[in-house]
């Protein structure tokens, strides 16, 4: 089966965690994911938590002791899905080139309003907007055709991923029955609780007073057929606070259904 999981790259040191303090200083900031220059873009109100437990090791810890292996997300669907967001990218170029010969007709059409017909320009405009609305005509066929295409493959995996969904959905419910009594004791073992709260306007947070120890810095964000999923490790010492940036080079790009 491939893959659609990209592995987690923490930032800065492998574990974020040669000094720090009581208190984390987060920052949550994304770039387009089709040009590495650009300036990553703050994400205000979003929810960040601070776990004194590594998740991740909890779900896999019941996930392997579950009678029966997780139900896989099949090649054919992550075709699918590759195939979608190819197809949903086509239709936004076509509806572009489209809004773009359909704003030049208006402009000739608008022109030729105050022309007089008998007029050599009028002539010579005419000609320019009959070329021009043989144009827009031949986009609009073409947005039609980009959307047709987007709109079968949005019924092909929707229809393939309702029937995946539901299978992993009942598998889960059953592997992590006891996930809130393993992290309720957890909590109890370090003493410590989950702390949570949401970015300000530059997209930062802070956790302050935090327990001395392991901690996971856990959020998601979603997009339109995937999720950026953080659970990156920082270790609080003591001294100054820890940074750490939630972005797409260590995240986690999970598939949606």
């Amino acid at each position: 089966m491939r893959r659609l999981v990209l592995g987690l790259v923490v930032a800065g040191s492998g574990l974020l965690a040669a000094c720090g303090g009581g208190e984390v200083v987060v920052q949550a900031a994304l770039r387009p994911e089709a040009d590495e220059a650009a300036e990553p873009t703050p994400l205000p109100n979003f929810e960040i938590r601070a776990l004194p437990y590594d998740r991740d090791a909890i779900f896999d810890s019941l996930r392997t002791a579950h009678t029966t292996p997780e139900p896989e997300i099949p090649d054919s669907l992550a075709q699918v899905q590759t195939a979608l967001v190819e197809a949903q990218e086509q239709l936004a170029e076509a509806e572009a080139r489209w809004g773009s010969a359909r704003d030049s007709l208006k402009t000739l059409s608008d022109l030729m309003q105050s022309m007089s017909r008998g007029s050599a320009q009028y002539v010579v405009a005419y000609r320019d907007f009959n070329a021009q609305e043989a144009i827009e005509q031949q986009q609009r066929r073409l947005m039609d055709q980009a959307n047709q295409r987007y709109s079968t493959l949005l019924n092909a995996f929707n229809e393939q991923s309702e029937a995946i969904r539901a299978q992993r959905q009942a598998w889960g419910d059953e592997a992590f029955a006891d996930v809130n009594r393993v992290i309720e004791a957890r909590l109890e073992e370090r003493g410590a609780t989950e702390v949570w709260d949401t970015t300000d306007g530059n997209g930062v947070v802070r956790f302050q007073g935090l327990k001395k120890g392991d901690w996971w810095i856990h959020a998601r964000y979603d997009l339109p057929y995937t999720e950026l999923y953080w659970n990156v490790p920082v270790q609080v010492e003591g001294g100054d606070p820890i940074t750490l940036v939630l972005s797409r080079q260590n995240a986690q790009v999970r598939p949606k259904l």
